[in-house]
């Protein structure tokens, strides 16, 4: 199963993404989380110490080929479990991260390279009957624009309870459908009061998008970011938590295997 986490930078993607790859590991599934934002902050938020060193996964594996057909096109100079062998980094409950690349200066660059490096990845990664993958992308729908997450089953939309917010959302949705992807569905995060929770749904009802879940606004979260923990290693019963665990339940049980 390979599961997409997409949203408004901000919306909370980044805790979803941490928190379903904790949660699913618990569950007894190999986990690779892949961290292919541009401003990485997935390892935090998977357990790993903020004074550990992730190193990212080097943007110059891709190789130019020929094809029987006369042209040519990018291919991985090693394997998945190559790659992941050689960088990825052990994050608790035994999940395995992998962090594509981040803009560490002005004028870096174009962070193009280390996308297609993250979209050969994970189209590539062999799936058996235990393995998950886990990716949060980069905020906002440019990623959709290079089909960094073409080969996804499943596209997570977080989203908060305002329109801005819902509107990336809807197009988000729209994009992913020209790329194919086959399961694409909202996640309400942040949610106050029944105000918020009706907000999201008539949104949602008017733009035929699916709600996987509603994750209550949660302040052990804000908390846990503070002291440098894991939300789900902070308070593994917070109610943020808790619905996180019942999204990676719903996903699993929809999965055939």
């Amino acid at each position: 199963m390979k599961i997409a986490v997409s949203g408004k930078g901000g919306s909370g993607k980044t805790t979803v993404s941490g928190t379903l790859s904790r949660v699913l590991a618990q569950r007894g599934y190999d986990v690779l989380s892949i961290d292919d934002d541009e401003n990485p902050n997935l390892a935090l938020t998977l357990g790993i110490p903020r004074d550990q060193t992730v190193p990212p996964v080097p943007s110059d594996l891709l190789k130019r080929v020929e094809t029987p057909g006369g042209g040519t096109e990018l291919e991985l100079a090693k394997s998945p479990a190559e790659i992941i062998s050689d960088y990825g980094t052990e994050a608790p409950d035994g999940i395995q991260l992998l962090k594509m690349g981040e803009v560490d200066h002005a004028g870096s660059g174009c962070m193009c390279r280390a996308h297609s490096t993250a979209r050969e990845v994970l189209s590539s990664v062999v799936e058996a009957r235990e393995e998950v993958t886990v990716m949060d992308m980069v905020a906002g729908v440019e990623h959709l624009g290079r089909g960094t997450a073409k080969d996804v089953d499943t596209l997570l939309v977080v989203v908060e309870p305002y329109f801005k917010s819902l509107e990336t959302g809807r197009r988000t949705k729209d994009l992913a459908a020209e790329l194919g992807i086959p399961d694409v569905r909202v996640v309400a995060n942040k949610v106050r009061d029944d105000q918020d929770r009706a907000a999201i749904e008539e949104f949602c009802t008017d733009h035929d998008l699916e709600i996987a879940a509603f994750v209550p606004f949660d302040d052990s979260i804000r908390r846990a970011d503070q002291t440098g923990d894991a939300p789900i290693d902070y308070d593994s019963e917070s109610p943020g938590v808790e619905s996180i665990r019942e999204l990676a339940d719903d996903l699993l049980g929809g999965h055939s295997q």
